[in-house]
């Protein structure tokens, strides 16, 4: 008998394929080829919202990732959203980089260089790569700027401006994106990002007394102080179990004792779906549930399945079909943040969302397919 993620992966598939992808392209795109911010509740887009440039590397690598898997033409896409968002955001003050925030007549609200940001750029260009001709280019100048981003006590300074506190979350992206382009094919820069990032991992963001990621530091990576260092976004550990595993796989590295533990700490969790913050000791500092971290949720139950952790695969088909009842739309949108009692609180449906929902369902397709 087939397993139910057989029928939930045509299902994701058919509402990404035929609602969701055509949706966006149609709905949340300006003429310039760039993509909104967000959209209102009702679905129609925000076009006075200023806008986080990034999110346009996003919807790059959402809408080249259903290229390349072949599961819609959007190769004029990817090409106008790049070439839009390198005339407007790369260095118009003739400063290295990508600006971080537009206004919506284009001009720039926020000049600053963001580490995050340029995980992304990075990550864009991997999948822009086949479609434009400077993609490599660019990903070869980012490079270059996050060699002048180094710091002394590893990772990269939060960008530029510096400021603090430092943050794991763009080194977490930073070894994504590098994991993605070793495959296109390796080359040794991107195995030595991804093995310096997962030092960092190792020793400063995995807290192993606590079982958690930590998410906030001070400039030589001790913990930051205050309520912030005590931070635990479960969505991310459930997002490290996933990107740990990827990396064993492409380089043998042994990183199963670190993903049990997150995965184990993450299913001590007091709900079904993950909550957005909790602190240390596992306490619910905000009780309500974003999307992304139930998407992620489902990926960290696929790598352990995968792993041979049982029950894992029959969590993440549990999982699916929570999401299915309570947070996907039947037109391509989404509740994107849900309260305690499932009821949907979100009064904008971020565009950045996308590019979790679309990873999440390239990984159940895949995991469905050695299901069966």
């Amino acid at each position: 008998m087939p397993h139910p993620l057989t029928s939930q992966a045509q299902h994701l598939k058919s509402w990404l394929i035929d609602a969701a992808l055509p949706f966006w392209a149609e709905n949340a795109r300006d003429d310039q080829g760039l993509f909104y911010e967000y959209l209102n509740h009702d679905c129609t887009p925000a076009v006075n919202a200023v806008r986080r440039l990034r999110v346009q590397a996003r919807q790059i690598y959402t809408y080249g990732l259903a290229t390349q898997l072949g599961w819609y033409d959007a190769a004029d896409i990817v090409r106008k959203t790049w070439d839009a968002m390198l005339r407007i955001g790369y260095m118009p003050d003739g400063e290295d980089g990508f600006i971080h925030l537009l206004n919506p007549d284009y001009s720039v609200n926020d000049e600053r260089r963001d580490l995050y940001d340029h995980a992304f750029y990075l990550l864009s260009a991997a999948f822009a790569k086949e479609h434009v001709d400077d993609a490599e280019p660019v990903s070869s100048d980012i490079l270059t700027l996050l060699n002048k981003w180094a710091s002394p006590y590893g990772g990269w300074v939060e960008g530029r401006p510096v400021t603090l506190p430092r943050r794991q979350n763009p080194h977490m992206h930073l070894f994504e994106t590098s994991l993605v382009w070793m495959k296109i094919p390796e080359t040794r820069i991107w195995r030595n990002m991804a093995d310096h990032v997962f030092g960092l991992f190792q020793n400063c963001f995995f807290d192993a007394r606590h079982h958690i990621i930590r998410e906030f530091f001070g400039d030589d990576w001790t913990i930051a102080d205050g309520e912030k260092g005590d931070t635990v976004e479960p969505g991310h550990m459930a997002e490290w179990v996933w990107l740990l595993w990827q990396y064993e796989r492409q380089t043998g590295t042994d990183t199963s004792f670190y993903a049990n533990t997150l995965y184990d700490r993450v299913l001590k969790g007091p709900d079904f779906f993950l909550y957005d913050e909790e602190g240390v000791s596992g306490e619910v500092r905000r009780r309500t549930r974003r999307l992304w971290c139930q998407t992620e949720l489902v990926k960290a139950h696929l790598a352990q399945g995968e792993r041979g952790i049982k029950g894992a695969v029959d969590a993440a088909a549990a999982l699916i079909d929570g999401l299915m009842a309570h947070y996907l739309m039947p037109g391509g949108c989404w509740n994107d943040q849900l309260d305690a009692c499932n009821a949907n609180i979100a009064t904008t449906i971020p565009t950045s969302t996308l590019y979790h929902i679309i990873c999440m369902i390239a990984e159940v397709d895949r995991i469905a397919t050695i299901q069966d």
